[in-house]
């Protein structure tokens, strides 16, 4: 793509660390405000945040695919004041594998344009000055597997108030390899100042070495040249050792309204508790007394305590602060619904808790309307869970991950179309798996299962790419794009010639490589040899590119497989999900029957309630979100919310069975909406209770209401 928007600017960073993990680097400018129009206009490598006399206002960039680097355009005129306005940049370079960046040489390329003359600039000389952030610990461990660093910060007052102040500039800078550009498109995200609400509980800290380093995570100890990060044993702070072997006695569990000032002594903590579950940078005021080490802890629940590991992630922050009074502000966005703020040293008191929210505007959207409170609850939560799922790219939790997952983004894109009637994200989305020319440690013709990312275990989910080619068939119908419908066609048959290697003697697929996912259910453990389900949806792939590139032999293929599935896999009554071979090499049905693959069959076009309707009104009206109360088929093993019931729900509007949909809405997801106004990955709280595809109630409820005319 021939797009360079930049003037004068040119990519830096701090000479000779533009390949060093972890390193944060301050640019500042000075602009004065008097300008008709003052223009922003800035990217990098990996993310940003800008202050404005010394307020955040943005943070970015949007995410591009690998050495592609969207282009942020901000119009700064709004917020500046007469005369002399501060401008400060603090750039995190991450250059670690996951899956939410990807790993590749940091740099920071900005200018600010006053009246279209461009006043400040990036260069390697005489242009912004720069230092790197040394308050911003550098080894230290990863977040997440999926996520690059933990923050620990060792703050002096000075840097407290260097956020609105000139960069001395002593960091020399050079000049980097040129770079690849892409316009942003995406609105900027939302950064509201949303206070915490109540205090949930008090209590004390006591320090037991002998429940130090209790924590084990793939993320702490396998650091290798395939996971990239800080080896345990250079880490100048081990935060989940030292968390471990804090015991915290709660002493004070009545809620109450939060005060103004929250007063913490050594070893003393408070829990707080915000509206709902929500995504953003964690923020609070905090005057130390004297020399203070405050650690915050955060989750999406409170049973009595913060659960600082629910996920596998380290949902921790550190500050150690000199005495002085400090506007905290987290680098990176978390996910939460309370707070636990604990002094292990010093004294500080801390007024203003709160989180700065980052999240997709909620601009345009479509109104809802109804008379069902619980409906109006679902939907508050499913577009909660959308804007915090959709700030640059599909995601699929905003909090352990950040990934653009293919399958996911089939059904958050349905998402944005219905609220915004528009595709602004999902054309970036797919964008970034459109132009890479190959996916390094992938083979030929594969996608990876989440992008931006990068997969040195050569790992990926073959099922995932199938429901790329389905989102594209459905992203033509709602963009009305084929410009990238066109671009996507050599890859698209090369994923075909991939998939072709393992089609067996039925023209079936067998023995797929790598992570076969079907959902979150027994249905993953019954993927070997024959797997039923994921043939189901490679005929509705195959389909779905015939449609798309007018190819009548794929369609033939489709229709072939969905008749050979028939008479291999159903029993009778069910859909049988395997078939294995003996010591012979024969086929045989391996017995095994999940919920979910029922849906695949419907859904996926395999089985329709013509063919065999006793089976379809057996799912109808002996499943769904009450069957575990009336289990009338126990030797059918559940489906899990993703995606079997998605699938479900979907199959029945796409059969107009919208009374039944309404009724299963309240069963699956009013409970989530109350708990915490968000929507889950899974139909318990064993993970993300925050997971993009989970909006998708939103097309449903919307249907419903326009056929009733509300």
């Amino acid at each position: 793509m021939n797009y360079n928007p930049f003037q004068k600017a040119v990519p830096v960073w701090p000479a000779g660390r533009d390949r060093e993990m972890n390193v944060t680097a301050r640019f500042t400018a000075a602009v004065n405000g008097n300008a008709a129009n003052t223009l922003l206009r800035m990217t990098g490598s990996t993310v940003y945040r800008v202050f404005v006399n010394g307020k955040i206002a943005a943070y970015g960039p949007a995410r591009g695919p690998k050495f592609f680097h969207r282009v942020d355009e901000l119009n700064l005129t709004p917020i500046l004041t007469d005369g002399e306005n501060i401008i400060v940049f603090e750039v995190a370079g991450y250059n670690v594998n996951n899956y939410y960046t990807m790993d590749q040489p940091s740099f920071f390329q900005a200018e600010i344009l006053c009246d279209n003359n461009v006043v400040a600039w990036t260069a390697a000389e005489g242009g912004m000055p720069c230092d790197v952030v040394t308050e911003r610990v550098q080894k230290v461990q990863k977040y997440s597997f999926q996520r690059p660093f933990v923050e620990v910060w060792r703050m002096g007052a000075a840097y407290a108030a260097s956020l609105g102040q000139m960069t001395p500039g002593r960091t020399p800078l050079a000049e980097v390899e040129e770079k690849e550009y892409l316009p942003r498109r995406v609105p900027f995200p939302s950064l509201t100042y949303l206070p915490a609400v109540q205090m949930v509980g008090k209590g004390s800290i006591a320090y037991n070495e002998e429940s130090a380093d209790k924590w084990r995570n793939r993320s702490l100890d396998d650091i290798s040249p395939i996971l990239k990060g800080y080896p345990k044993a250079e880490l100048e702070v081990n935060l989940s050792a030292d968390m471990g072997a804090y015991v915290c006695t709660a002493e004070e569990m009545e809620p109450t309204a939060v005060p103004d000032v929250i007063t913490l002594e050594k070893d003393r903590f408070a829990t707080v508790k915000l509206n709902s579950n929500l995504t953003g940078f964690i923020g609070a005021h905090v005057k130390a007394k004297k020399h203070t080490t405050l650690i915050i802890t955060f989750d999406e629940l409170f049973d009595g305590d913060v659960n600082t590991w629910r996920m596998g992630c380290v949902n921790i922050v550190r500050y150690d602060l000199d005495a002085g009074e400090y506007d905290l502000l987290t680098m990176e966005p978390f996910t939460m619904q309370y707070l636990k703020y604990m002094v292990v040293d010093g004294e500080a008191e801390i007024s203003g808790i709160h989180l700065t929210e980052y999240a997709a505007p909620e601009k345009d959207f479509v109104e809802y309307r109804s008379d069902n409170e619980k409906f109006l609850k679902i939907w508050e939560a499913a577009v909660q869970t959308y804007r915090q799922n959709a700030v640059d790219l599909f995601t699929d939790c905003p909090c352990r991950e950040r990934a653009g997952w293919l399958c996911d983004s089939f059904w958050t894109a349905r998402v944005e179309y219905a609220l915004t009637g528009k595709c602004v994200v999902e054309k970036n989305f797919l964008e970034n798996f459109l132009l890479p020319d190959s996916f390094e440690c992938l083979p030929k013709g594969m996608f990876p299962m989440c992008y931006p990312s990068d997969h040195y275990n050569e790992n990926y989910i073959p099922n995932w790419a199938m429901w790329l080619v389905m989102e594209l068939r459905e992203y033509w119908d709602r963009s009305g794009d084929r410009e990238m419908i066109d671009a996507f066609e050599p890859k698209l048959y090369d994923l075909v010639e991939f998939f072709n290697q393992y089609i067996n003697e039925d023209g079936l697929l067998e023995n797929l490589d790598k992570w076969i996912f079907v959902e979150w259910s027994r249905a993953n453990y019954l993927v070997a040899g024959v797997n039923f389900p994921s043939n189901m949806l490679y005929a509705a792939c195959l389909e779905a590119m015939s449609e798309m590139y007018d190819d009548p032999a794929l369609k033939e293929q489709a229709d072939s497989m969905r008749e050979t599935i028939r008479r291999l896999s159903f029993n009778g009554k069910f859909f049988v999900d395997q078939m294995l071979r003996d010591e012979n090499g024969k086929l045989y049905l391996q017995g095994e029957v999940t919920e979910v693959c029922q849906y695949y069959a419907f859904y996926c076009g395999t089985a329709t309630k013509e063919l065999y309707p006793e089976l379809w009104n057996t799912l109808l009206y002996e499943f769904g979100p009450y069957r575990k109360e009336n289990n009338k088929h126990p030797d059918v093993h559940f489906a899990n919310a993703f995606i079997g019931n998605y699938l479900r729900l979907d199959m029945m509007a796409k059969n107009d069975n919208m009374k039944e949909v309404l009724d299963n809405i309240e069963g699956y997801f009013y409970n989530m909406a109350l708990m915490t106004g968000t929507l889950w990955e899974n139909d318990s709280t064993v993970a993300s209770l925050d997971h993009g595809f989970a909006s998708h109630v939103i097309v449903w409820l919307l249907r419903d209401m326009i056929e009733n005319n509300r």
